[in-house]
């Protein structure tokens, strides 16, 4: 295997993915070196692929490695990543194609390849699409500040600092400041919140209710301000 001269350490290369998920993808969001307790991603992308009719979405993870990394433990580390995106990629660092025997191995994983050489990427094997675990990709994606409205499905903005505040762009069980600010709501499912905490799937100090909601600011505009009495 050749090296590929331009030396880079490995996290120097995850804003030239995150760029092409953007631009070449259609990304509307990615992010770099985030995750949930049981792994985190180099970098993920979320797209919209629900076409006119649906607000639905796929994600992206991408695994980012120097061509030093033995080919099929990298491989394996990316195929991990099914449990949160719909589909997943090895991308390497390398100046020469990948060869055919590491396009057997990711084909036989199912994991797609992408290599980069200097500031660009080539998709040199597609990633099948994967049916990932919903509860794990809807706590990643509300990492990334990014919530599903209830009503329409489609995925929305909910707030602009996930680190400090995830639901900033939220008002919280106020319907009538969610119409006049023009945001978006969250509200708390209690009869679920109470069943699981009833059979013990989630005890909670005080009966805190943690099934959270959200409606999209235009759910909320559309639909439920011509239904409140104007202000006198």
């Amino acid at each position: 295997m050749t090296k590929n001269k331009s030396v880079r350490l490995e996290k120097d290369l995850y804003p030239i993915v995150a760029r092409w998920l953007e631009k070449q993808r259609k990304c509307f969001k990615s992010a770099i070196n985030t995750g949930l307790k049981h792994g985190r991603i180099d970098v993920v992308g979320i797209r919209d692929v629900g076409g006119d009719l649906s607000g639905e979405i796929e994600t992206v993870s991408i695994e980012v490695k120097r061509d030093s990394a033995p080919f099929a433990t990298a491989t394996g580390q990316a195929l991990g990543y099914k449990v949160y995106a719909n589909r997943i990629y090895l991308a390497e660092q390398r100046s020469k194609a990948f060869t055919s025997e590491e396009v057997k191995i990711a084909g036989h994983l199912g994991v797609g390849l992408i290599r980069i050489t200097g500031a660009k990427c080539h998709e040199e094997l597609s990633s099948p699409y994967y049916r990932l675990i919903t509860r794990m990709n809807m706590l990643l994606i509300e990492k990334l500040g990014l919530g599903a409205c209830q009503l329409c499905g489609t995925v929305f903005e909910i707030g602009n600092d996930p680190q400090r505040n995830k639901w900033s762009n939220l008002h919280r069980t106020d319907l009538a400041k969610a119409i006049k600010d023009e945001r978006g709501l969250m509200f708390w499912n209690e009869e679920l919140g109470n069943r699981k905490h009833k059979l013990g799937i989630r005890v909670s100090k005080g009966g805190l209710v943690f099934e959270r909601r959200f409606l999209c600011p235009g759910c909320v505009s559309n639909i439920f301000a011509p239904l409140l009495p104007e202000a006198e």
